[in-house]
Parts: structure tokens; C-alpha cells; sequence
């Protein structure tokens, strides 16, 4: 067990460090935003879980070295030594792992608590929004006072959309149905609480480059994906003019998700210029071939440990 738990280790620590690059690149086109923004997830997850499992299988042999007396090895066979490598004594691996179990369970805690105050931000954002702006003809849209043309959501009971009066003036029928279609599709695709917490576990771990650049990309591809679904109800065109109508100025929430205000330079040419769909079942594959490889990694470890 004690091997194992240091393969998945040192697998946690190399996903963490050279993932981002890699999948940098497969997802920075946004060609299957979809797929992307699943390749990044499953690895956040993967790195988390892989820790996880480790602590729980270091904990377990370091338990049963404890109650036989049996000492604990780590096969290094797979390094070319043909012996098995003494560990520390119980004593020892028992001090790393409660230091280790306590480092988890700060981690644990610190991100639980920035979920919870991002998500009630964002409650209160849009209770707020709701007693200061004005009902409009759409559902769950409200109407802020303010010169600067934005449109954005935020989730809260009920979730709001808000839309300011300046985009109301700059947007015509066609535009402001494509920009509400894609907020709407932020709201049932549930993108913010993915972003909740993949920016807990940025602000809970901002050393480690996997998850603080995992909250950037994802965000950028969620935005991607909303596009798409708008495009698809309302359009391109319109879509694509709200987007400039509304993109140059400085973002009106920081809590909500805006139609304009991540990445609208490579959106816009991504709607220009669609992907051929024999470019984009080709990526399917790639990025679908990654997330399985990620995701069965820990199993070849456990087969090599064990054969």
C-alpha cells in the first residue's frame, strides 16, 4: 500500500505542475469548449483525489505496521533496485501522516469556507439586484440604472440577470435576446458553481499552477459554451454585435458571469471563423483520450505496484 500511496503522490505533484501547458494548448483554440473545460476539471479532480487516496493508503499501512509490527517497505523495482526499501519506523510515519492528515484537513477547510462566502456573495448580489433594479419584460431579468452598457448573472433564490440601462440603449431586439439567452445558459448549465469551486481551490492553493490557471481557462471555455448555446436559439450575428456592443468597459459585478467580459477578442473571431466538424470530432477525440488517460493513470500505478 505504501508504494502505491507514493505513486499517487508523485502523481498528484506532476498534474499539478505539468498539466497546465498541456492542456493549455489542446483547449486554448476553444474548438470543443465542452470537452476542454472537462479535460481541466478532470484533472483538478484527479489530483485532489489522487492526494486523497494516498493519505487514506499511507494511513492504512502505517496502521497495520502499528498493530503486526511488521515493517514498512517501498518497492523500488520499478526504478531497477530489485530490493524493498525500508521506510521510516512507525513513529516517524506516523508523525508525517498526522502532519499530513492536519495539512489536509486545514486545505479542506479553507476551501469549504471560500465557497461558502463566494456563494452567499453571490446570493446577496442578486437579492440586491432585485430590490434596486426594475422588473423588464423578460423573466428573471431586472433593469440597473448605469452608464456603463453590461449584462451579466448571478445565482441566488431566485438567480437574477441584470442588465443595465446603458446596454438596454445600446442593444436592439435581436442583440439583447442573444446576450439574455446566454446568461440563461450560464444559470442552467450551473457554470458558477464550477467556477466557485475551482477559485476555492485557486485561493486555497495559489502556488500550485494546475488549479490557478484551471479557474482562468475553465472560465474562459464555460464563456465558450454559452456562446455556443446562444448562437444555436438566437443566432450568430446578433450574438456576436451584442458582444461588441457591450465589450470595452470595465466589468459592472465582479461576482456575476458577463457576457463581455472574458476573453471577447478570441470569442468573436471563434464565432467568424467556425471549426469544421471533422477539425472538431478530431479534437473530441484528443481531449476525450486525455481525460481517460488522466482519469486511468492511478490504475496502471496500482498494476505496476503489484505485478
Amino acid at each position: 500500500m505504501m508504494t502505491t500511496a507514493v505513486w499517487l503522490l508523485l502523481y498528484g505533484a506532476t498534474l499539478a505542475w505539468l498539466a497546465p501547458p498541456i492542456l493549455g494548448r489542446m483547449t486554448a483554440s476553444g474548438i470543443s469548449p465542452r470537452m476542454g473545460a472537462a479535460a481541466w476539471i478532470a484533472a483538478v479532480a484527479a489530483a485532489l483525489v489522487t492526494w486523497l487516496v494516498a493519505l487514506a493508503l499511507a494511513i492504512g499501512a502505517t496502521a497495520d505496521s502499528v498493530h503486526t509490527g511488521a515493517v514498512v517497505t517501498l518497492c523500488l523495482e520499478l526504478f531497477g533496485f530489485s530490493d524493498h526499501t525500508r521506510m521510516a519506523g512507525p513513529i516517524g510515519l506516523l508523525t508525517l501522516i498526522v502532519a499530513a492528515t492536519l495539512t489536509l484537513g486545514l486545505v479542506a477547510l479553507r476551501v469549504c469556507r471560500c465557497i461558502s462566502r463566494l456563494r452567499a456573495r453571490s446570493h446577496e448580489h442578486a437579492q440586491a439586484a432585485r430590490i434596486i433594479g426594475r422588473p423588464t419584460g423578460h423573466p428573471n431579468v431586472v433593469m440597473v440604472e448605469d452608464d456603463r452598457p453590461a449584462a451579466y448573472c448571478v445565482v441566488g433564490r431566485p438567480n437574477a440577470i441584470v442588465v443595465t440601462s446603458a446596454a438596454l440603449r445600446s442593444l436592439s431586439r435581436s442583440e439583447l435576446k442573444a446576450v439574455l439567452a446566454h446568461e440563461n445558459a450560464h444559470i442552467s448549465g450551473r457554470h458558477h458553481y464550477i467556477l466557485m469551486v475551482l477559485r476555492a481551490v485557486a485561493l486555497t492553493l495559489p502556488r500550485l499552477p494546475l488549479f490557478a490557471r484551471a479557474e482562468r481557462c475553465v472560465a474562459e471555455l464555460l464563456e465558450m459554451c454559452a456562446d455556443d448555446t446562444a448562437a444555436r436559439r438566437v443566432g450568430t450575428r446578433p450574438l456576436l454585435t451584442g458582444l461588441i456592443a457591450l465589450a470595452g468597459h470595465q466589468p459592472v459585478a465582479y461576482d456575476g458571469l458577463a457576457a463581455a467580459a472574458t476573453a471577447v477578442v478570441t470569442r468573436a473571431q471563434r464565432l467568424v471563423t467556425p471549426t469544421r466538424s471533422h477539425v472538431q470530432w478530431r479534437h473530441r477525440i484528443c481531449l476525450a483520450a486525455m481525460i481517460c488517460a488522466v482519469v486511468a493513470a492511478p490504475t496502471l500505478f496500482q498494476v505496476l505496484c503489484h505485478h
